[in-house]
């Protein structure tokens, strides 16, 4: 059994993290987790009741260019606490394998660990607005926005079903797609299920880094 876990914390409930989630991380003698400048992953670790003494923030700053360097510095953490006897667990917001955090660190780690999976967002938003996320014979695309219209327009059309994570990178160009597609719908929500809830009628009124749009196309 390895000593070193990855949680997924969920979309931001505290009550929405997995039970085997949960005594994995209370059971830890570090915790390791992403600090960012959203600070999700600090907020529900103090709600869960984490002790402090026990936390370890990793500093992950959104858009930086030094990313990997400090990705394999923290595989080195781990990888130390690890060979120190240490049950230790990285605690992530949403779904590990998933536009995770954990994903920069997991190439340079050496050593044998475990994933115990998450609620992603996407789960939280058609939970949270009752959205189909798709049925029967149906595809489903999961899609990270980017800023070039001809990209987007061509993947979004692969679907019937589209869930697109981080929008407000490329808000205009989805309002351009959906506005030439007349036979759309979407949702809007951002910081899912937690305190911070915002649900958008309008694709211009996106302004949180933390927002996802679902698109259902309709022949």
């Amino acid at each position: 059994m390895s000593l070193f876990k990855v949680v997924g914390l969920g979309p931001g409930d505290p009550e929405l993290i997995t039970l085997k989630g949960y005594n994995a991380i209370m059971a830890a003698d570090v915790v390791f987790y992403p600090k960012t400048s959203l600070n999700s992953a600090e907020t529900i670790l103090n709600s869960l009741g984490v002790k402090s003494g026990n936390m370890k923030p990793l500093e992950f700053p959104i858009g930086s260019d030094k990313i990997s360097i400090l990705s394999q510095r923290y595989a080195e953490m781990i990888m130390k606490a690890e060979k120190s006897g240490l049950h230790s667990v990285y605690a992530v917001e949403g779904e590990p394998m998933l536009y995770s955090t954990f994903l920069d660190i997991m190439p340079y780690l050496q050593i044998e660990f475990d994933v115990i999976p998450g609620i992603s967002s996407m789960n939280g938003i058609s939970a949270a607005m009752k959205i189909i996320l798709a049925t029967k014979d149906q595809t489903l695309l999961v899609l990270p926005a980017v800023n070039d219209y001809d990209y987007m327009e061509k993947q979004i059309l692969l679907s019937r079903n589209i869930v697109i994570f981080k929008a407000i990178r490329a808000r205009e160009v989805i309002r351009k797609i959906i506005e030439k597609n007349k036979n759309m719908e979407y949702y809007i929500m951002s910081h899912v299920s937690t305190e911070k809830e915002r649900i958008y009628n309008n694709i211009d009124d996106i302004k949180d880094y933390m927002t996802i749009v679902v698109i259902k196309r309709y022949t």
